[in-house]
């Protein structure tokens, strides 16, 4: 679960504190708060303060925070911020945090995206584009963020709006399969397979991997039942009832 910036620091502005609220992004970012009263003198990260630095913080969400109270900011005037508009974006990230919270359980989520469900998702921004790419069923959120180049809370709502549609889902705790169990797996399948459809085995089951997103490499037991749902589509009943029970001997290992 994630929190927000915004329960931190409204008790801190509302009860009229003075200090500095200092803020470490799990990302490397780092930025200070500045109260005088309980009001936002400014907002600085690195040399820069002022509106832009306002909303930088507004997108980080793997935080935490330090309140020093009664402590100045730095003698170097700041960049004057607007108080209520300070609470007014931070109130809105919060708000949508609140609804990623119901998605995305953490940073060692991790989600696969099914391009077979696409056309659910009506409107692609730039950063969904990029994220359902890396919805691989590997990657946890925290590298997706890193691998993204896009701000924290927007691969977060992409993640959700994702999720939201049915175009990705968030996979349990994934058992990946051993280079020796997966080899096994596949030529065992690739036989298998074999006596009922012949050379057009490899083909099916090259277009089960496709259709998850990757490789046979990157195999984990819970993908079994989909390779095995996939590849015996063209079988008759008898037959997919022998590939369905031989397989999950491998899907319960």
């Amino acid at each position: 679960m994630y929190d927000s910036l915004y329960e931190k620091v409204k008790p801190l502005i509302y009860s009229g504190e003075s200090g500095v609220l200092i803020i470490h992004h799990e990302y490397g970012g780092k930025a200070r708060v500045v109260l005088v009263e309980g009001l936002v003198e400014g907002v600085i990260i690195g040399e820069l303060s002022g509106k832009a630095t306002v909303r930088t913080c507004a997108k980080w969400v793997s935080i935490s925070m330090t309140f020093v109270r009664g402590k100045k900011g730095d003698k170097k005037e700041l960049i004057a911020v607007d108080t209520s508009k300070f609470l007014s974006i931070f109130e809105k990230a919060h708000k949508m945090i609140q609804k990623i919270n119901t998605i995305v359980p953490g940073n060692n989520a991790i989600f696969r995206g099914d391009p077979r469900q696409a056309h659910k998702h009506k409107r692609y921004s730039s950063v969904d584009s990029k994220v359902m790419r890396l919805l691989d069923g590997k990657r946890n959120i925290s590298q997706i963020v890193t691998e993204s180049g896009f701000p924290e809370l927007d691969v977060l709502i992409s993640v959700f709006r994702l999720g939201s549609a049915g175009v990705a889902r968030l996979l349990p705790t994934i058992k990946f399969m051993t280079d020796e169990e997966r080899v096994e797996f596949l030529s065992e399948l690739t036989k298998r397979l074999m006596e009922f459809v012949g050379p057009a085995a490899e083909v099916l089951i090259s277009d089960a991997f496709d259709a998850l997103g990757h490789g046979p490499e990157m195999l984990a037991r819970e993908e079994i039942p989909e390779i095995i749902e996939s590849v015996v589509n063209p079988l008759d009943i008898d037959e997919k009832t022998t590939m369905v029970r031989w397989s999950m001997a491998y899907s319960n290992f």
